[in-house]
């Protein structure tokens, strides 16, 4: 059966395309070059916090706060279609100042947030150590968010698949998409291991690797991989009750009795092997945040690359001077968190609906130039 839509990369962003693409009737067919949700996906913490790298308010932050509420229903919705427990907890988000600086970052962030009509409250370090005995004795003030969650990425990523197949998708697994059918102006389907197969439109959600797309389409696509490694210590019977987040990196423990320490955030091209120097630097937050983990028994370390962009928002619509071809990627640090409005917003767009938020801010044009 001819697809409609092609969807290019299974991780958490293309996942959730296809999905909200098959849930409306459309005839989808998602290619991943390896296994659906093991490149970044596989990588990420599954926080649920969509202020944390909010600067102010703006398309992003709407962006981010939808998407963060669309999790219940679809947590709901997938865990009935595929009994897949991604992984939904309330784990509120304590966002501590250990120092002046961070003290006035905080403050400048609560302003803005209080205006905006954010439910954020203060807490003096007497508060937060009351909320969180383990923290750090000497910070100086913290912000609570209460109603922020977390995922596993993975299961969130396997819960769609399998729900996308439910409803009549096709998977193609370790099948590399080696190019891009082209007619005139028109893309009109993908090459795969001397097969062709033909849509109406085809998403490109591959993450760090999307601007290799660029040279086909004659359009510069910035997306760069920007390289996090991450570490887990053992926790069980002392884990931290909070997402525990401040400049120097964040800790957050998880069901499985481990808490994870991240991240890094480093230029290194399309090596996703973690360092010495990175897992290093990573063990030394513990201390700062949460000085009793210290002797917590270390239980690995990983690393994932990110989709970064020049001004760290995602790619999301279609491609300019092109048809068929629309982007979704460049999600950076926040690819599971934006996966579930990404994937209503991708959605809408190729079905020609109207946008259930605006996507100038993330337009492709934005960056693209196309060669002659």
């Amino acid at each position: 059966m001819r697809p409609e839509v092609i969807v290019v990369g299974a991780g958490a962003i293309g996942s959730s395309v296809a999905y909200y693409l098959a849930k409306a009737g459309v005839r989808v067919m998602l290619f991943d070059r390896g296994e659906a949700g093991h490149e970044a996906t596989r990588a990420s913490a599954g926080m649920l916090i969509p202020l944390s790298e909010s600067t102010g308010p703006g398309p992003f932050t709407d962006l981010a706060i939808e998407s963060a509420r669309l999790f219940q229903a679809l947590n709901d919705e997938l865990l009935e279609r595929t009994g897949i427990d991604i992984g939904y907890r309330r784990t509120p988000l304590l966002r501590v100042a250990l120092d002046e600086m961070e003290e006035h970052e905080l403050r400048e962030r609560r302003g803005w947030q209080d205006r905006s009509g954010i439910p954020v409250a203060w807490l003096d370090a007497s508060s937060a150590l009351d909320l969180e005995p383990g923290l750090n004795p000497q910070l100086r003030a913290a912000l609570y968010y209460a109603n922020d969650h977390q995922v596993n990425a993975l299961d969130l990523t396997r819960a769609l698949v399998r729900a996308t197949v439910d409803l009549g998708a096709t998977l193609r697994e370790r099948t590399p998409v080696e190019g891009l059918i082209l007619e005139g102006d028109r893309v009109t389907g993908i090459e795969t291991g001397g097969e062709t197969v033909h849509a109406a439109e085809v998403v490109i959600a591959t993450g760090a690797w999307s601007a290799a797309w660029g040279a086909s389409l004659r359009t510069s696509l910035p997306v760069r991989p920007v390289r996090g490694q991450m570490v887990a210590v053992q926790t069980s019977g002392t884990p931290i009750r909070n997402v525990v987040f401040s400049n120097a990196g964040y800790m957050v423990s998880k069901p499985e009795g481990l808490t994870y320490v991240g991240a890094t955030e480093e230029e290194a091209g399309f090596d996703s092997r973690p360092t010495a120097g990175g897992v290093a630097w990573l063990l030394g937050v513990i201390p700062r945040l949460v000085p009793g983990l210290s002797a917590a028994k270390f239980a690995g370390a990983w690393a994932g690359l990110r989709p970064g962009t020049p001004d760290r928002l995602p790619l999301l619509g279609r491609l300019p001077g092109w048809q068929g071809v629309t982007l979704a990627t460049g999600h950076f640090r926040n690819g599971v968190l934006l996966a579930p409005a990404t994937g209503q917003l991708i959605s809408d767009l190729v079905r020609l609906q109207r946008s259930r938020l605006p996507l100038q801010a993330f337009d492709p044009a934005r960056f693209t130039i196309r060669a002659a």
